[in-house]
């Protein structure tokens, strides 16, 4: 266990573990339809690989299962409503106890029930936050539960979110990505058109001629906003490993920073800066250039999907949406959505799984997806389509870019020591990005020095 200060928790964690203290959260219920390790094994032993299940697995008799998620909008809520009756429905031999937080404190009230040995049963979580419990080793190894055959359909950069040496330690939800939203008005007067598929994307340099039109044609003080959110500072990954560059090395055993390539991704966000193409809010201001790009104060704003709503109730009709840029061929998107897990010393580990993967099934997958506006996360989905209640062209679009998300990126913003590595980013960034004095080689320097001190912590 390490022994920062950032990790206390983690490390309280950790040794009530040792000692034997944390215990499962009573939970009731018995009998349901997934696949076990042969003999019923428990996941816990981690000895079986997905697809070699042989016997059909059961709920405990009397199983109950508390599931803790936030509602951060109308549609989630409407989403997990028609998710939870379901599996009630479908799953009587379970209880099902659904607890619901808000969404701006979900973290804060998990954290304090697991520091008073409350676990609940089963978590809705981040994917970039679920390190730390990758760490204390708290996470039920559901590879004796799951199928080759539904792993196998599950987009390659979740899955790898997912395992943790070796180990399947979560199921993907859904996602949400980012994608470049546009003024339309604006572009049609510059005489701008936007890519109409995904082969097509703006390079770099093609954006930024773009911007350079479109600031000097409409008179605006920046051109592009939004890739900044709080102190989400992977937001601008994407940049990094579609250029070939990463945080760590393959084995995640070495800091990467000090690479050609991700000297230019951070190069191009300098450029940007410089001529003033990209707004100056730093990471402090969740909603500046949304608020901005409705004003018609900015032409293009890297944005969610989750945005669309809030763009057509404040600019009606005059928004678009187009694909990332991409570099040599390559593009790509941040990681957003969230993934279920189950705690690893829960009084029943079998239902615990049963709904872990009943959840991110591929048929509650889609109607909860259909039902929040969300992107599936299996390749079965995003062939056959989704019929969402609201902006299908958009969100058909957003479902192609969540295909592009890099594996490896995946795998390093869930790794362990990730949450520190992000707030390191953030640090390194935030004064180039608000006013220019730092330079993007001196960011380098000091994310490679940096990362290094943090990741040494963890050996």
């Amino acid at each position: 266990m390490k022994k920062t200060g950032k990790r206390l928790l983690a490390l309280g964690l950790g040794l009530m573990l040792a000692a034997g203290l944390i215990t499962g959260c009573t939970s009731s219920g018995g009998g349901s339809t997934t696949q076990a390790a042969p003999g019923g094994s428990s996941a816990a032993a981690g000895e079986t690989k997905a697809g070699e299940a042989a016997e059909e697995l059961k709920a405990e008799e009397g199983a109950e299962i508390e599931i803790t998620y936030w509602e951060g909008s109308q549609s989630d809520k409407a989403a997990w409503d028609w998710a939870i009756e379901n599996l009630k429905k479908d799953h009587p031999e379970i209880t099902i106890k659904p607890q619901v937080y808000p969404s701006n404190t979900y973290r804060d009230q998990i954290d304090t029930r697991i520091a008073g040995n409350d676990w609940p049963d089963v978590i809705r979580y981040t994917y970039q936050r679920m390190g730390k419990f990758k760490e204390t080793d708290t996470m039920l190894d559901l590879t004796p539960y799951i199928s080759e055959e539904n792993l196998n359909d599950l987009i390659p950069a979740f899955k790898e979110a997912c395992t943790y040496n070796g180990k399947l330690i979560a199921m993907p939800h859904h996602t949400d990505v980012i994608a470049l939203f546009y003024n339309k008005k604006m572009l049609e007067n510059s005489g701008i058109e936007v890519p109409k598929s995904i082969d097509k994307a703006w390079s770099w340099e093609e954006l930024t001629e773009a911007a350079r039109k479109l600031k000097q044609d409409n008179n605006l003080d920046y051109a592009m906003g939004g890739i900044w959110e709080n102190s989400s500072g992977y937001r601008y990954l994407p940049f990094i490993y579609m250029n070939g560059g990463a945080l760590m090395n393959e084995d995640q055993t070495e800091i990467t920073m000090n690479t050609p390539q991700v000297l230019e991704a951070l190069k191009l966000y300098e450029s940007w800066r410089k001529e003033d193409l990209i707004n100056n809010v730093g990471f402090t201001a969740t909603p500046a250039a949304n608020m901005m790009f409705v004003a018609n104060q900015l032409a293009f704003d890297f944005a969610g999907s989750w945005h669309c709503s809030y763009m057509e109730e404040n600019m009606p009709g005059g928004w678009g949406v187009t694909y990332m840029p991409q570099r040599n061929g390559k593009t790509g998107s941040d990681m957003g959505g969230n993934g279920m897990f189950a705690y690893k010393e829960t009084k029943y580990p079998k239902a615990a799984a049963i709904v872990v993967e009943y959840l991110t099934a591929a048929e509650q997958m889609k109607g909860f997806c259909e039902a929040g506006n969300f992107i599936p996360v299996r390749q079965s989905l995003m062939n056959e389509g989704i019929k969402f209640t609201a902006f299908q062209e958009e969100m058909k679009l957003f479902m192609e870019i969540a295909g592009t998300i890099d594996k490896k990126m995946a795998s390093d913003e869930t790794s362990v020591p990730f949450l520190n590595l992000n707030e390191s980013f953030n640090e390194a960034m935030d004064p180039m990005v608000v006013d220019g004095s730092r330079t993007a080689e001196e960011v380098a320097a000091q994310l490679q020095e940096k990362m290094n001190e943090i990741l040494q912590e963890y050996k």
